[in-house]
């Protein structure tokens, strides 16, 4: 008596003239994976073999790429380095490649470049989003791809998150300052796209509210989150006839911007300005005078986001999505101090 074999994923790929991987994203849903026409091909190949489709879920998760998107708002800055590490270290110790890019702070290219983590069929991405709605990322997860959030997130979205309380953080900052007696103190922040933006300006609102004070008017200055930005931000400040007394640069290149803009300005800190930094620097604690700061635990936020990977790797059940927040801790050092008395 003859008996009919059962179609595998194999047979599908091999009679569509794909691999197996592409199969499997295929047929789960995943767009992006290869073009329409490969799509619409394998499709009907599967569907010619009689290959049933609601075993795709099963064998989608056997098969994998063991490799890994991480894609980083700046590259540029030490602290997305920091951070890299702790994924790269994390996840090469597992047998997982990373492949690494740079979105420039773009929201545009973030959404190109999860396109083309979808195309290099990687596991999952690990990002973190300059966005502040994230409807790219929304769309991603929603075909089925592993994505983390590290160092910002997304409201209503089911999806793990590594970060720190931004708006403490910049809060306990800014009330050094007030408690100094500052009171015009000016914010150099991003474009208040993302998240972490928009938490630390929320901070310096509260604590200037703490205290039941209204912060100053236009003193709140967007430094691009580079050093030009940072730098011409305060440049263009002193330039103007102001009362200022103190600067908050809330991530650690528009810091050092700041920092130059000052001292290009025949300023002394911080007799003529305090100055306060989002980011510890390997040279603020040498610099003269050593820089007050808050410091994140950078390369730590990278290696939760990477474990949190690898235990979704491991686990033969879908795990509910986790909010994970890790300390800052604010250095007092010698580049703030009492406003000077006119």
């Amino acid at each position: 008596m003859k008996t009919h074999k059962k179609p595998t994923m194999q047979d599908v790929a091999r009679e569509a003239g794909v691999s197996t991987a592409t199969v499997s994203r295929v047929l789960a849903g995943f767009k992006g994976a290869t073009t329409d026409e490969t799509a619409e091909r394998v499709r009907e190949v599967a569907a010619q073999l009689g290959y049933v489709v609601n075993s795709v879920a099963a064998s989608l998760r056997k098969e994998r790429s063991s490799s890994v998107g991480l894609i980083l708002a700046d590259v540029a800055n030490p602290f997305f380095g920091r951070l890299a590490s702790g994924v790269e270290q994390t996840l090469s110790a597992n047998g997982i490649s990373v492949l690494l890019a740079n979105s420039g702070n773009s929201v545009t290219e973030e959404e190109r470049l999860l396109r083309l983590m979808a195309e290099k069929q990687v596991d999952a991405v690990i990002m973190a989003s300059s966005a502040a709605n994230g409807e790219h990322i929304r769309d991603a997860v929603a075909r089925g791809m592993r994505i983390v959030l590290v160092d910002s997130e997304l409201q209503d979205v089911d999806i793990d998150t590594v970060l720190i309380d931004n708006q403490l953080a910049a809060q306990k900052a800014v009330e050094h300052l007030l408690a100094l007696g500052h009171r015009e103190i000016a914010i150099v922040t991003g474009q208040l796209q993302a998240s972490f933006d928009q938490e630390r300006l929320a901070g310096y609102h509260a604590a200037f509210a703490q205290r039941g004070l209204k912060p100053p008017k236009k003193l709140t200055l967007n430094g691009d989150s580079t050093y030009e930005g940072g730098h011409s931000a305060v440049q263009a400040l002193l330039g103007r006839p102001s009362k200022v007394t103190a600067v908050f640069a809330t991530n650690n290149l528009m810091s050092t911007g700041a920092i130059t803009a000052i001292l290009e300005a025949g300023l002394r800190i911080p007799d003529d300005l305090s100055l306060i930094g989002f980011d510890d620097m390997e040279w603020y604690p040498i610099f003269k005078p050593a820089i007050t700061a808050i410091a994140q635990p950078a390369y730590r936020l990278g290696q939760i986001a990477a474990q949190r990977l690898l235990e979704r790797f491991a686990a033969d059940a879908v795990l509910a999505s986790a909010r994970v927040i890790l300390e800052t801790e604010f250095i007092v050092r010698a580049s703030t101090a009492a406003p000077r008395k006119s």
